[in-house]
């Protein structure tokens, strides 16, 4: 699946707030990480390098007049809407795409053709993107194969170690600024719109 797919699918992910399926697998890990309490009663606590619970969601993604639903790995109440960004940056440095899907929301970034398993050859897209909002808090990641298949899909044999993958990586993110230092060139380049 070539990347401007790709952003096509992503574009779908503001759907997917408030269009996904109500068929989700939520992750049995529950609070991980530094606990911190907020004034939000729908996320009463966030987790410092961590995240409450995961889940995959099937999202729908719109391409010209068809569409199809593909799955979304989401950690909830993380402290940062940018974790899955951040992790990707910090192991394979600048994003390929960034997508600015609708004012109000963090862009979504893509890195194309990366090797997530040393032990394994094949090369992944990983599309990552947060929500930020009083209804909803959480970091996700949507990761498709060199031939363009869900990786997140129940079939796939791949589907437990990307969460594990994923959900490691969040525990292990490092304290540095270089992904916020690169994060706010984008914001100088392409202020957000009110």
């Amino acid at each position: 699946m070539n990347i401007k797919k790709i952003a096509f699918l992503t574009l779908s992910l503001i759907l997917a707030f408030s269009c996904s399926s109500p068929n989700s697998i939520t992750g049995k890990r529950n609070g991980i990480g530094i606990r911190q309490k907020t004034q939000n009663p729908n996320t009463p606590y966030i987790y410092k390098n961590g995240y409450e619970n995961f889940e995959i969601k099937k999202v729908l993604s719109v391409q010209g007049k068809d569409s199809t639903y593909i799955n979304e790995l989401r950690f909830n109440a993380v402290l940062g809407a940018m974790y899955t960004q951040k992790l990707m940056f910090d192991k394979f440095g600048k994003w390929d795409e960034e997508i600015y899907p609708n004012a109000g929301y963090l862009p979504i970034l893509s890195w194309e053709k990366r090797k997530i398993f040393t032990n394994k050859e094949e090369l992944y897209t990983v599309v990552a993107c947060g929500i930020e909002s009083w209804e909803a808090m959480y970091a996700s990641v949507i990761v498709v194969d060199s031939n363009g298949q869900d990786c997140l899909n129940s079939n796939t044999k791949i589907r437990d170690s990307l969460i594990n993958y994923f959900s490691d990586a969040i525990i292990n993110l490092s304290s540095d600024h270089k992904f916020h230092d690169e994060y706010l060139k984008l914001s100088k380049k392409y202020p957000r719109k009110k």
